[in-house]
Order: C-alpha cells, then structure tokens, then sequence
C-alpha cells in the first residue's frame, strides 16, 4: 500500500493552479500517481481541484491591482488607450447579454477544452465587470462541473483500456 508524499501533493497542486493545465491536467495526474488506491487518488484529486478553486479570487485580485497600475498616470498613455479600447469593446459585448453572465461563465469555465478554464474566466469576469461575488460563484461551479467531466473521462478512458487489453 503507497502513501501521500509531499512532491506529489505539490505537483497536483501546481497542476491544478497552472493556466495551461488546471483539472485538466490535476486530475490525470492525480489517477495515474494514486494508482488503485482510492483514498490515495482522492487526495490528490481534492488537492488539485481545491487548488483550481482558488484561482478565481486570486486572479480577480491581481486583475484589479493591475488595472490600478494600467491606470496610473506613469503608465504609458498608448498602452492605457490600449487597455481602455478592449475594455469598451468588451463591455458593448456583455450589455447584451447581461442576463445569461453567470450561466454562461460557468459552462465556459465547465466545458474542459483549451483556454476555457478558471484563469480565462477570470479574464472575462474581469473584464465584464462580472461582480466579484457571483465570478467566483460561476468560476467554480465551472470548475467542479469540469472535474466532474474529466474524471469521468478519465475513468472511462482506464476502463476501455483494461477491456481492451485485458488488464
């Protein structure tokens, strides 16, 4: 029987707060280094999504300081006008579908495809002026209902593979 260790918590941590993998990439790791161990996997699956759970408020925050800095009179004018214009054209895009903000920020944040994860999210919610309450709410609803889709996809995919080859 195998244990926790550290490294391994520290991995599926990283995994599951890093942009580019997130569940996506938490959640395999976690299966394939817990091995038949459910209690094993299950720990590392918390971990990984518990540590994509955090990205919303974390990324919401550090969006917020550098927009303040973006702002600053310091900062360079063509970049801030830069800023501004996709701003503008983003809010013009979410006056229109104002109502539909929460769904459609989760199923973003849900659907476990490249660039829609937490981190995007976060942009978007940012960008819409999505309140800070409900982007979190939606980011993770988004990220429990994209765990929930890829560790069954995971699962799915080991039980094919054992009937096929007979493991």
């Amino acid at each position: 029987m195998s244990s926790v260790d550290l490294q391994s918590v520290l991995i599926a941590f990283l995994l599951g707060f890093l942009p580019i993998s997130e569940v996506r990439g938490a959640i395999p790791y976690a299966v394939i280094k817990g091995g038949d161990d459910a209690a094993i996997v299950s720990v590392y699956v918390l971990i990984g999504v518990l540590a994509n759970l955090l990205i919303a408020p974390v990324a919401l925050n550090i969006l917020s300081v550098v927009e303040r800095i973006i702002m600053n009179e310091k900062f360079p004018g063509f970049l801030r006008k830069l800023y501004l214009k996709i701003v503008d054209r983003a809010l013009k895009k979410a006056s229109r579908m104002e109502k539909i903000t929460f769904i459609s920020l989760a199923l973003f944040v849900g659907i476990p495809l490249p660039v829609t994860g937490a981190w995007t999210g976060s942009l978007i919610a940012f960008l819409l002026r999505v309140d800070k309450k409900k982007a979190v709410a939606a980011i993770s609803l988004g990220v429990l209902i994209a765990s929930i889709i890829i560790y069954s996809a995971v699962y799915l995919g080991i039980s094919v593979l054992r009937t096929i080859f007979l493991l």
